[in-house]
């Protein structure tokens, strides 16, 4: 898949360990740290409350199409950065200490900063405590928060009109009838609480409840996706064995439940 921005890569075993992500560039005036919640930290917030402000921060253009498209902004046209410039001041601050520390995005104001004669990028600057967010800055917290979560918003970017209006009509329709299955009482729509009921109920997950609550969501969420690998892998290994599957078919990694998650 190609991506509009530059993707950076983040040291997975400190994100295990939940070690904090110190952004502290050189052409940065301040620095920024990112710290993990636990999913205690996330019931005591609540978590419709947290998920609401944590979109903020990892959601894309292509997230908001239809209300900009609406709004008469064209999502292709828009920079994640210029979004997220346009939402930073309903940031929920319980929230945000969760990731942020003391860092107050109230304190930011917009401003253009010149960089040579032809050149102005668009900054948030706190003045009071000397700490500037430009477009690098952003994508570094940005992508680093949806890789502490999983969330990888899907981005779909083009020039052409038509397909434009066509993405508008379907995100429509889809809504349209989400709606109307939620009023059925159809869907429930994804819950934290769901998963973890899911988890905690499997005889393979080694996390109580009680214990649960001090785990970071980097660990919580590697735990889930690598449970589901240890099923696949344990599910082929029995159809190998019981003689009804032809191994030579079978790739080694099908039945290696310690591959990278990332590979599932």
């Amino acid at each position: 898949m190609k991506y509009r921005y530059e993707q950076f890569e983040f040291d997975k075993l400190q994100m295990y360990f939940a070690e904090p992500y110190v952004i502290d560039l050189e052409d940065m005036r301040g620095s920024i740290t990112v710290y993990e919640p636990t999913i205690g930290d996330i019931i005591t917030c609540g978590e419709k409350k947290f998920f609401n402000t944590l979109g903020i921060f990892v959601d894309n253009t292509t997230t908001y199409r239809v209300l900009l498209w609406e709004a008469g902004q064209d999502w292709n046209t828009m920079t994640d950065f210029e979004l997220f410039c346009s939402m930073y001041q309903t940031i929920d601050p319980d929230v945000s200490r969760l990731m942020f520390g003391d860092l107050d995005w109230s304190k930011f104001e917009l401003y253009q900063k010149q960089l040579s004669e032809d050149k102005i990028e668009t900054i948030l600057y706190n003045s009071e405590d000397d700490i500037e967010i430009n477009e690098k800055v952003y994508q570094l917290f940005h992508q680093y928060i949806q890789a502490v979560f999983t969330l990888k918003p899907e981005e779909k970017i083009t020039k052409v009109e038509t397909l434009k209006k066509w993405y508008i009509e379907k995100d429509k329709r889809e809504f349209k009838n989400a709606e109307a299955k939620k009023n059925k009482g159809e869907t429930k729509g994804r819950s934290m609480a769901n998963l973890i009921s899911s988890c905690v109920n499997h005889p393979g997950f080694k996390y109580k409840t009680s214990e649960l609550k001090q785990v970071h969501v980097y660990e919580f969420y590697d735990s889930v996706q690598r449970l589901q690998i240890y099923e696949h892998s344990t599910a082929v290994l029995k159809g190998m064995f019981s003689g009804f599957v032809d191994s030579k078919k079978i790739p080694a990694d099908a039945y290696n439940f310690m591959k990278d998650v990332s590979d599932k």
